[in-house]
């Protein structure tokens, strides 16, 4: 029996890298189709790094350039994209949820259904960059005021179109009911699905990354692939401070190229998913230092790499990871050197680690999260 007809609306094209902002979205429908559903995903034009998951079809959406790089620009895309969307679309999911009216009163009949998924609140977003990037002058006070006017108008039409908003960040749920008094009841918890491939042994990950089968490894998955980025430094800094109590130690950076050559230190420039997988099969630990608050790919692919988790309090779950992750008490290095030091000392704290991160990592599966999304609800009475 074939399944419903699914339109998803991403923010970009197809993407190898797990940390892209799109690859969420793309994850989801690959979710969905495993489920059997018939799904298409609408994203702007632009270059597709990786062919798109099995089932899904993927329909590129012309965006026309009105104001490149303004505020309002994803207004735009959720306009034209909606006129895109199937007629014969069962449940219609914006991934983020963006700006503007996606289904523009086009509803008939409650069909169909609309679910948004909210990454970050757009709001916050303008205002974190307005503060410090914006003409501080009249006509930029002016122009400020104007735009942040619109975000808030048009992301105040995004979510009032919703039937459902799913969130995966726990302080979205506050953000939303005090700038859109969004209900509560419309929201629900969804963790951030992590689309993986399948996984090398480990003696195959250690070959392949020319690495000794008798030492201890260090994977360090970074966001950006920027070698002079903070966390390469922050990461390398805590390495450096270790090394010497553990002979033979290695760290292997992934998502960036070489930093600058250190003894026992390897960067791995790939950005697909398959070379931070095959770092963190080879390593003992993963070390996850982001340099500001945000949910880590890297963690939940390292849990399912059979690799224990040191990560910076900057990292954020939607739900507490219960104890599938060891913490450092602060993002600063020398913390982060003394709870790797510990970890790398103390194997039975590892396996607690692996195992607990076994069960964690399933929360994130896609087909699980899109279990949790496409599933339908009774509506709240007004």
């Amino acid at each position: 029996m074939a399944g419903r007809s699914v339109d998803l609306v991403a923010a970009g094209p197809c993407p190898a890298d797990p940390y892209d902002p799109a690859a969420p979205a793309w994850a989801l429908a690959a979710g969905i189709a495993a489920r059997g559903d018939r799904v298409r995903v609408l994203h702007p034009l632009g270059p597709s790094s990786a062919e798109p998951p099995v089932g899904v079809e993927a329909v590129p959406v012309e965006i026309p350039l009105r104001r490149p790089g303004a505020a309002v620009e994803g207004a735009t895309i959720a306009s034209v994209a909606g006129r895109r969307l199937r007629p014969d679309a069962e449940l219609v999911i914006r991934d983020p949820i963006g700006l503007g009216p996606l289904l523009g009163g086009r509803r008939r009949g409650g069909s169909p259904s609309l679910h948004g998924v909210v990454r970050g609140v757009e709001l916050a977003a303008y205002d974190g960059v307005a503060s410090h990037q914006h003409p501080v002058n009249f006509m930029g006070r002016v122009e400020t005021w104007r735009d942040r006017r619109s975000v808030r108008r048009l992301e105040r039409e995004a979510l009032g179109e919703a039937d459902r908003l799913f969130y995966d960040n726990p302080e979205v749920p506050a953000v939303l009911t005090r700038e859109y008094s969004v209900d509560p009841r419309l929201l629900t918890e969804a963790p951030t699905p992590v689309l993986g491939g399948p996984l090398p042994s480990r003696e195959e990950a250690r070959r392949d990354l020319r690495l000794p089968l008798d030492v201890l490894v260090v994977a360090a998955p970074v966001l950006s692939e920027d070698p002079s980025a903070p966390e390469v430094d922050r990461v390398q800094e805590s390495f450096r401070r270790v090394r010497s109590l553990f002979v033979g130690a290695r760290l292997v950076g992934v998502g960036a190229p070489v930093a600058r050559v250190e003894p026992g230190v390897a960067w791995v420039a790939g950005r697909d998913t398959a070379s931070f997988e095959r770092a963190l099969v080879a390593a003992d630990v993963a070390l996850v230092a982001p340099s500001a608050p945000r949910f880590d790919v890297g963690s939940i692919l390292a849990m399912r790499a059979r690799c224990a988790v040191l990560a910076s309090p900057l990292v954020q779950f939607s739900t507490p990871p219960e104890g599938a992750v060891r913490f450092a008490p602060s993002p600063d290095p020398a913390d982060l050197a003394a709870a790797l030091a510990e970890l790398l000392a103390d194997p039975e704290q590892r396996r607690h680690l692996v195992e607990a991160g076994r069960s964690f990592a399933a929360r994130f599966e896609p087909e699980r999260v899109a279990s949790t999304i496409t599933a339908e609800r009774q509506l709240i009475a007004a």
